[in-house]
């Protein structure tokens, strides 16, 4: 399966995470350094509308482009972050959105989609892992993510949204060998 037939169960397996997020853990570590559980759930809220609207062949915001500079979480973050889940998964379901380039030519819209894919994939890990809850994703779903991050790793680490390659540990999962690729302890918060 292709990394566009893998993002709605990825996003589904996200849905108990997301609603499980305890109020009283939202100024928690992260495994994301200088991140607790806010600015993190910010950070997904933002960046999920954004890689939504490329794989939608929408402009992104001006004035904040990949969704970065933070929002508030409202009373109804879960929801309205459930739902951008939804939404992007919905977006880059099209085959079109994996053809041509993307951003005024800048990057292949094929490597947008895979960046959406780990970002939800990697920072949905990141919220489990720091509100005491575990991420189960298929191995098929694990497995493309090491793949993707084999393939856009090096570009990845260069741009800083990536660490060195961690130690999976012995008889690593297939998660735990991509959350290793990814530069994440997979033992992080055990």
């Amino acid at each position: 399966m292709s990394t566009r037939e893998h993002l709605h169960g990825l996003v589904a397996s996200l849905q108990p995470v997301v609603q499980g997020v305890p109020a009283a853990s939202l100024d928690a570590a992260t495994p994301c350094n200088e991140w607790d559980v806010r600015r993190l759930a910010s950070h997904l809220l933002g960046t999920t509308e954004a890689m939504r609207r490329v794989g939608a062949g929408e402009p992104l915001d001006r004035d904040d482009p990949w969704g970065t500079s933070g929002q508030e979480l409202g009373e109804g973050w879960r929801d309205q972050l459930s739902d951008r889940l939804i939404a992007v998964a919905d977006a880059w379901a099209q085959p079109e959105a994996w053809d041509g380039e993307a951003l005024d030519g800048a990057m292949a819209r094929k490597d947008v989609g895979d960046m959406a894919f780990l970002e939800v994939l990697l920072h949905g890990w990141d919220l489990a892992r720091a509100t005491g809850q575990e991420l189960e994703v298929d191995d098929a779903v694990a497995e493309q993510a090491g793949e993707l991050l084999e393939e856009h790793g090096e570009t990845g680490r260069s741009m800083g949204a990536f660490g060195p390659e961690a130690e999976a540990g012995e008889d690593p999962s297939p998660l735990d060998r991509a959350l290793a690729a990814s530069g994440r302890d997979p033992r992080w918060g055990r």
